[in-house]
């Protein structure tokens, strides 16, 4: 089955395609166009859509008919803003969405890739004395220990990782642990607050996306709570629904979950009060990306300390061990 496009790609291929649509490009023109400007990975799949296009078939039942390639939400809205004459901006907005997850997904990667460089170059040159001893013959040590040591402890730290990060997703699709899962995550320092401020201004983004292209508030706070990465959001949705339904104002049924945080409240109020909704949740959305960057921006700040401090610690060990036969040779002179 093919790999899903990464959401650059389909940030790319939405904005290009929802700029030709706005101009008057016929969307069978638009899509042999693409054909030969999207990213590369993209190409094939975009000749099936225009095949199918070409056989009278609307957008929106192309892609439907490649659900591995194009997520949920994606087909939602293109359904949506298709059947609504609003296809250029629902492409639009989805160009614009998959553009901030694309971002952000980047700066994830960057904040991370230092620390951990450190960390690898930290294990090899902690064993390196003992090769260099070993390759004079001081002490028996091989090439295959040396390996085995620092290419076998990456390994194993790399697959405890994963194995962790399994579990962990294990959990969060797993219901009645998905919510306690969610909680405690949250409250690990750093790594918490960020994945949870990163959950939120995609949960506000997938609103604000699903209304411009033609949905209901009610659909659209369904929806972005059933499509969110965070339990936690999808449960104090859950809770504050039959308050929304039953004629309560949104902002106060969010409130009285005591999940969100106060400024999402405040904003959504406002929107509430002065009809403009729509003004408010683009700030809101605003607002929650640099709430989450600056959570990001924390993380980073923090990684190369953390990466630091693990590092000395595990030199100071190798050097206590690699010491050790020479102090247990020290002491038996000395009882001698």
């Amino acid at each position: 089955m093919p790999a899903r496009p990464t959401s650059k790609i389909l940030a790319e291929f939405y904005y290009q395609f929802g700029t030709m649509i706005q101009a008057g490009v016929p969307i069978q023109k638009a899509l042999a166009t693409l054909q030969g400007t999207v990213a590369r990975p993209l190409r094939g799949r975009v000749a099936l859509l225009a095949e199918a296009v070409d056989r009278g078939e609307p957008v929106h039942q192309a892609i439907a008919a490649q659900p591995h390639l194009f997520e949920a939400t994606d087909r939602q809205i293109i359904a949506v803003s298709e059947q609504s004459g609003a296809f250029d901006v629902g492409l639009l907005a989805l160009g614009q969405y998959h553009d901030s997850r694309a971002r952000a997904q980047a700066r994830i990667k960057s904040a991370l890739f230092f620390p951990a460089v450190i960390t690898v170059a930290a294990v090899f040159i902690a064993h390196l004395p003992s090769l260099v001893l070993g390759m004079m013959g001081q002490i028996h040590y091989e090439i295959s220990d040396f390996l085995f040591e620092t290419a076998g402890s990456l390994a194993l730290m790399a697959g405890l990782s994963w194995c962790a990060v399994k579990a962990f997703q294990r959990m969060l699709n797993t219901p009645g642990m998905d919510v306690s899962a969610d909680r405690f995550l949250r409250s690990v320092p750093l790594v918490g607050r960020l994945r949870f401020d990163y959950a939120l201004s995609q949960w506000i983004s997938s609103i604000r996306l699903m209304l411009n292209a033609g949905y209901a508030i009610f659909e659209a706070l369904d929806y972005a709570s059933e499509t969110t990465p965070s339990p936690s959001i999808a449960a104090a949705y859950r809770q504050a629904r039959p308050l929304i339904h039953g004629q309560t104002d949104v902002s106060a049924a969010l409130q009285s979950t005591g999940v969100f945080p106060e400024e999402v409240i405040q904003f959504w109020a406002t929107g509430e009060q002065s009809g403009r909704l729509d003004d408010m949740l683009e700030r809101l959305s605003r607002q929650a990306q640099e709430r989450w960057l600056r959570s990001l921006e924390h993380l980073t700040a923090w990684l190369p300390r953390l990466a630091y401090g693990l590092v000395c610690l595990y030199i100071i060990l190798q050097i206590v061990r690699l010491l050790a036969p020479v102090a247990s040779v020290y002491h038996d002179l000395l009882q001698n």
